[in-house]
């Protein structure tokens, strides 16, 4: 598994799926982490929490999409999410700490914790552009599969609004988004991300892969990935 990453900041990619190459990212630039936060339990029921998981897969897995799943989805197990508000700067103890075990009918996955970091502001990890939509403060985590060939880094963004957060979903640009350095799996052949808003948040979802990693497991590990994020947020007041 690849070293926790230095955690300074990388531009990223325009909002709404899309993919890049290797040696395609601009230039990275340094950035001093804040203190993480440490988490809270997970408290939400089984039933419930499925429904919102379910309900942000499909979001994600449009007609559009060419990555998509059609068909029906069960839930058969809980994310560890919690179902109340996190606190100040929590978000990424709450929701990105320790490894990521997911699993949604016949789809189960598993992501070894790297990192995760809390901002009290968006500057760190956005542009002033994304600030001036109203996004407040973010949060991100990163983690690996197979055998740290795959790295899944999803960035969170809290708005002032729901309005707010769907506008800044469906116009986020390359230019709004800065990366922490080592976010990305070195010597990727496969990337793609994806932007996906719910309630006052929007996610950012980036998945990178080496050579060996088929593209349909990083369709998996981007959609279901973000989706479980964007479900957990459901439930959170920001």
């Amino acid at each position: 598994m690849p070293p926790a990453p230095n955690l300074g900041t990388r531009p990223g990619w325009p909002a709404n799926e899309n993919s890049f190459g290797p040696g395609e990212p601009p230039p990275e630039k340094p950035h001093n982490p804040w203190p993480i936060v440490i988490g809270l339990g997970a408290i939400a029921g089984v039933l419930v929490i499925g429904v919102i998981i379910t309900a942000a897969i499909v979001l994600l897995s449009g007609e559009e999409d060419p990555t998509g799943k059609p068909g029906p989805l069960t839930v058969t197990a809980t994310p560890s999410t919690s179902a109340t508000a996190p606190a100040p700067g929590g978000l990424a103890a709450d929701l990105f700490e320790g490894d990521w075990r997911f699993k949604l009918g016949d789809v189960s996955m598993n992501a070894t914790y790297v990192a995760a970091q809390d901002y009290p502001d968006c500057g760190p990890i956005a542009s002033a552009a994304l600030e001036k939509k109203g996004c407040r403060y973010a949060a991100m985590g990163i983690h690996d599969a197979e055998g740290g060939k795959l790295r899944m880094l999803r960035v969170i963004y809290v708005f002032d609004s729901e309005a707010e957060a769907t506008e800044a979903a469906e116009s986020v640009e390359e230019t709004d988004i800065d990366l922490p350095t080592g976010s990305l799996v070195a010597d990727d052949v496969i990337g793609k991300w994806v932007a996906k808003d719910s309630g006052k948040a929007v996610v950012v979802g980036f998945v990178t892969a080496q050579k060996g990693v088929s593209e349909e497991t990083v369709d998996d590990y981007l959609h279901y990935g973000t989706a479980d994020i964007a479900g957990a947020l459901i439930f959170m007041d920001l």
